[in-house]
Order: C-alpha cells, then structure tokens, then sequence
C-alpha cells in the first residue's frame, strides 16, 4: 500500500493554519501535520495589545479556530511540539521530543520573535514583550489603574498597548530612540503627528533616547538613559520590532537573508520547503529586491498561497499589504512599502482626524497611510499593485479624485 502523502506546518500561527486549510480545501487527501511550540492552538495576535489586553476578550475568544475544526479537517495538531532539525535532502524533520518525521512537502512559519535592546530581557519581575498570548494575560495581570508603565519603543504593537493601559487608567510613558513614533517607517512628519495623538491620549512621550541601564526588582523596574535620566515601572513593555526565527532554516541550509528567501510561489532554495509569515522574505512586487512583511492580512494570505504552491499551484503571491491599526479612538490603515518612499505629500490636515499620506518613489506610489481614510487606502492598494504614476500635486487636492491623479500615460484601475 503506497503511503498517504505528508504535509508537514512547522509553527502555530496564522500562516500555518491557512496552509492546513487551503490545503484541504484544494483537495489535499494525505496527512496534515501542524507542529506549535507553544502549548495553546493557534490564535489571533491584534487582540493581544487591545481587547485581549483590556479584558473584553477571553484566550478562548481569540482562537483562529474551534477545537474541533482541526479533528474534523484531519488536521494533526501537536502542542508544546518543536522541531529541532530539517533535512531538506531526505525530507525529515526531528522534533523536540525525539522523534523523527518524513515529509513530502514543509511550511517554516516559524514567525518572529521580540527583538531586545541591551540590559532588558524578558522574565526579569515586571519586563515584558507582547509576543504571545500568555505575555499578553501576564501584563493584563498587572495594569491596575494608576500603575505606571514604560512601554520601551515607538511602534504599532506598543502604541496599542499604550492605549489600551490609559484606557485602564494606567499612567503610561514611552521612550523611543528616533525623534519621533513610526520615524523609520512612516518619516518624521507623520511620526510627530502620532506623538502629538500620543499626548492627548494621556501618554507621555519621551524622543532620542536609548535606554542603557535597567535595574530589576519583582515588583518594579528602573530604567536609566544615556543622560542619566531615569524612570520607575511597574510594569515595563518592550516594542523594538522583530527577529524573524530562522535558526531551522539556517542549520538546513537554505538560503537566508532577513528571513527565510523565497520565490514567487513561496518556495525556499530547497524544492520541497516552502515559507510564508513573518519568517519569510519575499520579492518585493513594486520597486524589485526583496521584502519581509510582518502583518496580519500578510501572514494569512500567504499562508494560504503557500499551501496551493505545495500542492503544485503555479500562482505567485504578489499582494501588496495592508494592515491596521486602532489606538486612542483612532483607526489607521497602511497599504504598500512606506520604507522604499523618497518622500511624502499629505491630502487634508494632518492635525484633524481624517487625512492620507501618499509615499511616492519618485512618481511612482509606493504606500499609502490614512487616519478615516479607509477608501482612499484600499485604492492606493489597487494603484501600487499596478505599478502607478502619480500627480503629486493633484494627490494632495482633496477634490481630486485619485484615480484622477494618475499621469495621463497610466491607464487608471477600474
């Protein structure tokens, strides 16, 4: 009897599931084997920093899926289940527990992990990432009103975060390094806007400084600066971006650079291994190069382009991504690559509550940023995938239709 094929998900997250689900959903008969090292089932990480974290969500309620889909799938789950070895020649995987596992097709979505600066490091009395959901009931635990709390780094995680402890009545600072949140990503001009958003939601922001000295206690923290300033915690939460977890692959040898490398078809160096999430580093679909991509809508969909691409699926993942954000009553959405931008042209006021910003490299529309701008956003999507040329001038003119912006050699999406 030949034996059922095997399709083997290394990690727990929201690409590995939606492989498993297009794989079964497209057809795939053999064995699903999704392998987690952490001990819950998958879950959803943007209720982490917000509903979760507040307590209007349970652990239970941020399930990607009920229990019982995964036994009605045939999908093998295996919980607490890591894996510490992959031979892409003879196809196997060898697992924390000792066993050994032959595959015909593997998904690394191994994901990412907090990236911490010197002297801080998780587990030390009330220093904490949010990665995780037992991070995120850990820190819940301890946002009491009036606590106070450090949130180490300016980005979208810890700005979150910070909306969600002032809302809970905590009293909340952040240290960012840049001269502004979301410098390196949005520019400085849309960064002070967040700070500015930041002050009236009731934080106190401190700019350009690197925290350089920590000293720890089980109910507080110090943190000191390079000019001698220092602040009080009770609780302390570092958001200084990502590590993509790519030591499996590394060790395999296949080939990596910031994240696992893939092809259109999300298909690694070696024939059978296949990558998508926060772990894999894409050709970027606009300006060319590559690109790792660390959101949500990112990490399901090409999930599920991975598992049609191990099925044999030649369609490539091109998507530009999109992702959002809510903090301090405010919605904010980003569609493109605002890091490949060489500059930046506003359409409304940006000290009001609705505007888009427009990232163009050169007069090609490389991003788009809005705060209640959710229609002009989804289109800009629509115009970076093709690749548009734009009036700058004529973006910025509120009256402007977008698809009016256009240069007259492009030809405007329906």
């Amino acid at each position: 009897m030949t034996p059922s094929p095997v399709a083997a998900l290394i990690g727990g997250g929201m690409a590995g599931v939606h492989a498993a689900e297009a794989l079964r959903r497209d057809g795939f008969g053999g064995r699903i084997l999704l392998f987690s090292a952490e001990q819950h089932l998958p879950y959803d990480r943007p209720p982490l920093s917000k509903a979760l974290l507040r307590g209007e969500l349970t652990r239970e309620d941020c399930l990607l899926r009920p229990p019982e889909w995964y036994e009605d799938q045939g999908i093998e789950v295996s919980l607490g289940v890591s894996v510490d070895a992959l031979d892409p020649d003879r196809c196997t995987l060898q697992l924390n527990t000792g066993e050994h596992v032959e595959f015909d097709r593997a998904l690394l979505a191994t994901g990412a992990r907090p990236r911490w600066p010197l002297g801080l490091r998780p587990g030390r009395g009330p220093v904490f990432a949010l990665r995780t959901v037992d991070d995120a009931l850990a820190i819940r635990s301890r946002l009491r009103s009036g606590a106070s709390v450090v949130v180490v780094g300016g980005g979208f995680v810890g700005a979150e975060l910070a909306s969600s402890a002032a809302s809970l009545g905590c009293r909340v600072t952040m240290l960012e390094a840049a001269a502004a949140p979301f410098q390196r990503v949005l520019g400085k001009t849309v960064g002070e806007l967040f700070g500015t958003f930041y002050a009236t939601g009731g934080i106190r922001l401190i700019t350009g400084v690197q925290v350089t000295g920590t000293s720890v206690g089980p109910e507080g923290a110090r943190l000191t600066v390079a000019d001698g300033r220092f602040w009080d915690a009770d609780v302390v939460v570092v958001g200084v971006g990502a590590v993509p977890n790519t030591e499996l692959a590394v060790a395999a040898g296949l080939r990596v650079s910031d994240g696992v490398e893939v092809d259109a078809y999300c298909r690694t160096s070696a024939p059978h291994v296949f990558a998508a999430g926060d772990v894999a580093n894409r050709p970027d679909p606009v300006l060319g190069g590559r690109v790792r991509v660390e959101h949500w809508q990112n990490a399901q969909h090409q999930g599920t382009a991975a598992g049609r691409a191990m099925l044999g699926r030649r369609e490539p993942f091109d998507e530009v991504p999109w992702f959002w954000s809510d903090q301090f009553g405010l919605n904010l959405q980003v569609a493109g690559f605002p890091e490949r931008s060489d500059r930046v042209v506003v359409r409304g006021r940006l000290d009001g509550d609705r505007f888009a910003a427009f990232y163009l490299a050169g007069s090609t529309l490389v991003a788009a940023l809005g705060v209640g701008c959710a229609g002009e956003v989804h289109l800009s999507r629509r115009l970076i995938a093709s690749r548009a040329h734009v009036d700058a001038q004529r973006l910025t003119d509120e009256h402007t239709d977008l698809r009016d912006a256009l240069l007259a050699s492009d030809v405007p999406t329906a």
